[in-house]
C-alpha cells in the first residue's frame, strides 16, 4: 500500500495566447484513420533528458515499405553514414515534441517541403522533457540524430505512413531548438509555468483512453470510472472495488498494467484526472522499475502489444485515443469513462465504430489534454518567424504565410485538415475547455466554429447533419454563420451518444486512500 495523500492539481501561472482555429478548405470526405507510428522505447523511455543522441522514435531509416514498394530516399544510409540535419534543403527548423504529436508532424512536414522549402526536423521526447528544455533554451547535442520530412521531388514514395528519414545535428557544435510541443498543460509538469519572454499557444485536443483486451471487454468489463481507475492504480495489489453480480475483484494485478513513463503525456494527464499523483500512478523505483510490478513502458506500441497479448481480464492500458484509432479491431477495446461525480460512462465517440469524438467535444468524455505549443516571444508572437508561420499552421490560422513565400503557386496548408487526419480534435470543434489537466470542464463557444469541417474529414465519415450546409460568400447561410465552408450554428449539431453503466462495489474506507471526491 503506497502513501495516499489527495493529489492536488498543479496549476501554475500561465501567460497562454490562444488563436482561433480555422482554415480555408470546404472540401469534404473523411480519411483512414491516422497511421500509428509511435516512438519505441529507445527515445521514449522516460529519461530526464530528451535531448541526447541515441537512436529516434521511428526506425531511422530512409528505406521503408509505402503501396507494397520500397523507397530508398538517403543512399548516405548503405554506407551507414547519416547526412547532417543542416545540409537538408530549404530552411531547416528544429523541433522538440512529444511523441503523440508525430503524425501531424509528418503530415503538415510533407506539405512544408512541399510548397514552402521548410525541412522540419524533430526529436520526439516526453511531454516534461519538452517543457523544461525549452525555457531553459537548452540546445540538442552534437550528433543528435533527429527525424525529418522529405519532399515529394526528392523521395516520391514516400508517404506519412512509411518511417521519417533520419539526419545528425553538427558533429561540432550544439543546434538551437525553434519550439517546442507539449501533449498536455505546461502547468503539469516540474516548474512548468513560462519564464518571462515565452508563452504557450494552446492547439488540438489530445484524448486518452484506458484499453483492455477484446476478451475481456466481451466479458462485460466495458467501461471505468475515475473512482475505479483512482482504487486501481492507487491501491494496486489490494485494490478493494468490486464489480458485477456476483461480484469480482477488478484491476488488482499490477503486472497486468500497461502504462507509460512519468514524463509522458500519456500517464500525466491520466494521472491528473483521477485523482493521483505521478509516483502514485507509476511507483517507479530509482533503478527504472516498479515497487509492484507495474510495466512502464517506452511507447504505446509496447502498451498495445502488451495488452493485446494478455490473457488476463486484469489487464489494462492507457493509450492516446489517435493511437487506439488505428488499432480498433486488433484484439484491444476501449472503455467507457465517467469522471468524478459522472453517473453515466461515455466513450470519446459517439459509438465504439465511429469517430466523431462527440463525447470529447460535449464535455462527457473528460479525459484529455491540449496540445500546446511553447517558444520565445516577442509581442506575443513566436520570435522566429519560422516557428511564427509553423504555430499559426498547427492552430489552423487562416492566411498564414511562410517567410519565403509558397514555391507550389501559393496553395495554403490546411492546418485544421491535417490535425482531424491525425487523429486529434480541433480546438474549434470542441464545445468545453478547461484550465489545466483535471481541472473541471467549462462551456466553451469558439469564435470560428468548425463542427461541421471536422466531421466532414474524420474517418468513414457519417452523413452530415443537416444544419450542416456548405456556404461561401456568394452562398451565405439563412441559419447560423459561414466558417470553414459550412454553416455552423450554436450549439453545434449532435448525435445521441452511447451511455454505459456499470453495477460497481466502493468500499467506505482500505485503509490507505482516501474516499476520492475531488
Amino acid at each position: 500500500m503506497i502513501q495516499h495523500t489527495r493529489a492536488l492539481c498543479l496549476v501554475g501561472s500561465m501567460l497562454v495566447a490562444t488563436a482561433a482555429f480555422y482554415a480555408c478548405s470546404s472540401s469534404s470526405g473523411g480519411t483512414a484513420p491516422p497511421v500509428n507510428k509511435d516512438a519505441s522505447a529507445s527515445s521514449s523511455s522516460g529519461g530526464s533528458s530528451g535531448s541526447s543522441s541515441g537512436s529516434s522514435s521511428s526506425s531511422g531509416s530512409s528505406s521503408g515499405s509505402s503501396g507494397g514498394g520500397t523507397f530508398n530516399c538517403n543512399p548516405a544510409l548503405d554506407s551507414g553514414t547519416l547526412p547532417l540535419c543542416s545540409s537538408l534543403p530549404g530552411h531547416v527548423m528544429y523541433i522538440e515534441s512529444a511523441d503523440t504529436q508525430e503524425t501531424v508532424l509528418d503530415i503538415v512536414g510533407q506539405e512544408l517541403r512541399n510548397s514552402a522549402n521548410i525541412t522540419l526536423t524533430f526529436l520526439l521526447t516526453g511531454s516534461c522533457t519538452v517543457v523544461p528544455d525549452i525555457y531553459a533554451s537548452t540546445p540538442l547535442p552534437v550528433n543528435t540524430q533527429m527525424l525529418y520530412i522529405p519532399s515529394t521531388e526528392e523521395c516520391p514514395t514516400w508517404t506519412t505512413s512509411d518511417p521519417e528519414l533520419t539526419c545528425l545535428t553538427s558533429p561540432t557544435d550544439t543546434t538551437a531548438v525553434s519550439l517546442g510541443i507539449s501533449a498536455l498543460f505546461p502547468s503539469s509538469c516540474p516548474n512548468g509555468s513560462p519564464p518571462t519572454g515565452f508563452a504557450q499557444f494552446i492547439g488540438p485536443i489530445q484524448a486518452y483512453t484506458f484499453v483492455v483486451p477484446t476478451a475481456a471487454f466481451n466479458a462485460g468489463q466495458t467501461s471505468i470510472s475515475a473512482e475505479e481507475a483512482y482504487y486501481a492504480f492507487g491501491d494496486g495489489l489490494n485494490n478493494p472495488v468490486t464489480w458485477g453480480a456476483p461480484p469480482v475483484a477488478e484491476w488488482n494485478v499490477p503486472a497486468q498494467f500497461y502504462l507509460r513513463p512519468g514524463t509522458k503525456s500519456t500517464l500525466i494527464s491520466t494521472a491528473l484526472n483521477i485523482g493521483l499523483t505521478v509516483s502514485q500512478m507509476t511507483l517507479a523505483d530509482a533503478d527504472g522499475g516498479t515497487s509492484d510490478g507495474r510495466q512502464l513502458l517506452g511507447s504505446s506500441t509496447d502498451v498495445l502489444t502488451g495488452v493485446t497479448a494478455a490473457t488476463s481480464n486484469q489487464a489494462i492500458g492507457i493509450l492516446g485515443s489517435e493511437v487506439y484509432d488505428t488499432n480498433r479491431g486488433k484484439g484491444i477495446n476501449v472503455l467507457a469513462f465517467a469522471g468524478f461525480g459522472q453517473t453515466t460512462r461515455y466513450y470519446p465517440d459517439s459509438t465504439t465504430t465511429s469517430f466523431d469524438k462527440e463525447n470529447i467535444r460535449n464535455g462527457n468524455y473528460s479525459l484529455w489534454s491540449p496540445a500546446v505549443i511553447v517558444a520565445p516571444v516577442t509581442n506575443g508572437a513566436p520570435t522566429d518567424p519560422y516557428a511564427a508561420y509553423l504555430t499559426n499552421i498547427i492552430l489552423g490560422t487562416p492566411g498564414a504565410m511562410p517567410p519565403g513565400g509558397y514555391v507550389d503557386g501559393g496553395t495554403p496548408i490546411d492546418g485544421l485538415g491535417a490535425t482531424v487526419a491525425a487523429g486529434l480534435t480541433p480546438d474549434c470543434a470542441m464545445q468545453y475547455t478547461r484550465s489545466s489537466d483535471g481541472a473541471p470542464l467549462t462551456a466553451y463557444t469558439p469564435t470560428a466554429p468548425c463542427t461541421c469541417y471536422f466531421l466532414s474529414k474524420v474517418p468513414s465519415p457519417a452523413p452530415l447533419p443537416a444544419s450542416c450546409v456548405t456556404c461561401s460568400t456568394s452562398s451565405p447561410c439563412a441559419t447560423g454563420s459561414c466558417f470553414n465552408g459550412y454553416c455552423e450554428t450554436t450549439p453545434p449539431p449532435s448525435v445521441p451518444p452511447t451511455a454505459v453503466t456499470k453495477t460497481v462495489q466502493y468500499p467506505t474506507a482500505d485503509g490507505g486512500l482516501l474516499p476520492p471526491n475531488p
